[in-house]
């Protein structure tokens, strides 16, 4: 019986097929199959290559700002300009207020605040499903991460590939993706590009969690391998730094002959806690494969405040992790690092005074004219009594001022 199932040719077996067929008909050959250049040819042949050791990004988490959002209209797109792209809604124009009733104030501010959150949730929504490609569905009233509210997030096939944290945490927003999120997501679009959305228009310099993950089929990288990688103290994240704790993490029983028979196979690296945390496991038994021609090991780390720079080549930055990655590993790996305390608060104070200074910075101006320059008594007039001690040495100038009004 013969076979009629499609086989899929080479350019040089096609030609050698034409040849066969008219073999007295070499120009009207050449004019069929054209010569490609060597750039073409080099980039057929590439996207032909399935990468079965590549870097797999399992896990990923971060967070921003909701003010953030108001970048997403200007981000950029083929064709269009800022005001006339269709994809993202506008920021709300806010307009001022002339009167000077505590009552009129207050209730303008609530106006804006309902605006701007209409705005945010909308953007938000947006941003799901044209940047990430997902879908979110009503608010569940559950907590998450210590949000007061979370989303859930689905593939148009319905797949939860993830959640959306949102209320309180000083008006931000969390996102998290599962694996098979990443995997969906990575579908769609490329690191780079995720790279752009997520530090470019929403400013994000440090990934909540972002998890690497290789596998191997070779059983050469396994288990056994990590454990005696850390005896030889590769493991370190730099020179001379603390060794992180091991775990042995089996599960076995003893067959007839005194050999161990795994259910699961695992060793852990670090902490969960820690920055790095590294788990080396049988993912053949993971998947509860049962065939003894497989071996399926993966190499896994955890990344927590991981430099958000770590999507645009996640190969690199999973072999200069340390030195058991870069063992791992055939390309040299290019150094990424979490983000210590001492500099989470420097980018916080970092934030808060830019935001001070392009919401506040001209009307301190005007208090400081006011006084004469006097910085005390500047900050006893915008300071909450609350903040107003003894160590700061700051006089109640606002309250004084008040009475002073009162009593004329």
């Amino acid at each position: 019986m013969s076979d009629h199932r499609n086989v899929i040719q080479t350019p040089e077996q096609i030609l050698q097929d034409l040849r066969d067929e008219f073999p007295s008909s070499p120009n009207f050959i050449k004019k069929l199959v054209p010569a490609l250049s060597p750039l073409a040819d080099r980039l057929i042949h590439k996207s032909c290559i399935v990468k079965k050791d590549a870097v797999k990004v399992d896990h990923l988490a971060f967070s921003f700002p909701l003010s953030s959002l108001r970048h997403c209209h200007r981000a950029g797109f083929a064709g269009t300009t800022a005001k006339k792209q269709h994809i993202f809604p506008l920021p709300p124009k806010i307009k001022g207020i002339e009167s000077k009733s505590l009552k009129d104030i207050e209730l303008h501010r609530l106006q804006v605040n309902e605006q701007l959150s209409e705005f945010y949730t909308k953007t938000l929504k947006v941003f799901i499903e044209h940047v990430l490609g997902f879908y979110i569905e009503v608010p569940r009233g559950k907590g998450f991460h210590g949000y007061t509210d979370s989303l859930t997030m689905r593939t148009e096939t319905g797949v939860e590939v993830g959640f959306v944290g949102i209320g309180g945490q000083n008006d931000t927003a969390y996102i998290q993706i599962s694996g098979t999120g990443c995997k969906y997501l990575f579908s769609q679009t490329t690191p780079f590009v995720l790279h752009h959305w997520l530090n470019t228009v929403l400013s994000i310099n440090f990934l909540s969690r972002i998890d690497l993950a290789k596998d191997y089929y070779d059983n050469v990288f396994n288990c056994e391998y990590a454990a005696t990688a850390y005896r030889d103290g590769i493991f370190r994240t730099g020179k001379g730094g603390r060794m992180p704790v091991i775990k042995l993490c089996d599960e076995f029983i003893f067959d007839k002959n005194g050999g161990r028979v795994f259910d699961v196979e695992m060793v852990c690296v670090g902490k969960r806690t820690s920055p790095v945390f590294w788990r080396v496991y049988n993912k053949k038994l993971e998947q509860k494969i049962d065939d003894d021609r497989l071996s399926w090991y993966r190499s896994e780390v955890e990344l927590k405040k991981w430099s958000v720079d770590a999507l645009l080549n996640a190969d690199l930055a999973f072999a200069g992790i340390n030195g058991f990655s870069q063992s791992l590993s055939t390309v040299e790996g290019v150094r990424t690092k979490s983000m210590n305390k001492t500099k989470e608060a420097c980018l916080s104070l970092v934030s808060r005074v830019r935001w001070y200074r392009h919401a506040a910075g001209r009307a301190l101006n005007d208090v400081l004219e006011l006084v004469n320059g006097d910085i005390s008594k500047a900050f006893g007039l915008l300071l909450p009594d609350k903040f107003i001690n003894e160590t700061l040495g700051i006089p109640p100038t606002h309250k004084e001022l008040l009475n002073h009004v009162l009593e004329c």
